[in-house]
């Protein structure tokens, strides 16, 4: 009975180290990019270095205009862009954090977060 008792209780610390293991080689890295998704548009990577892609989820609306502002509140860039999807040039940005006004077509207008790098 003790011999059974103390295999269990190996085999258990067996296990436990080995799902130990297993959670921290699946770890990934902090610092991969990501697509911001409100529903409405998509902008990816997030954090960019210089390029943004935004693209509108539903085929049958445009980006009528971007504008990106500093946290504090000033418009530090804006592009008229009037397509579905398209690609921004952000090399003119700090990095930091910034807020990026968007409107469609249908006049819908949104706000998000982005992170330049």
């Amino acid at each position: 009975m003790k011999k059974f008792l103390l295999f269990i209780f190996f085999f258990g610390i067996f296990l436990g180290f080995t799902n130990t293991v297993k959670a921290q080689s699946s770890r990934e890295p902090s610092q991969t990019s990501q697509k911001t998704d409100d529903g409405i548009l998509v902008a990816y990577p997030n954090p960019t270095k210089d390029i943004l892609v935004v693209k509108a989820k539903d085929a049958s609306l445009k980006v009528r205009n971007v504008s990106f502002y500093s946290i504090l509140g000033t418009q530090v860039l804006s592009y008229n862009v009037n397509m579905n999807s398209a690609e921004i040039n952000l090399d003119r940005l700090r990095p930091g954090k910034y807020l990026m006004k968007y409107t469609l077509s249908d006049n819908t207008q949104k706000i998000k977060q982005i992170i330049k790098l």
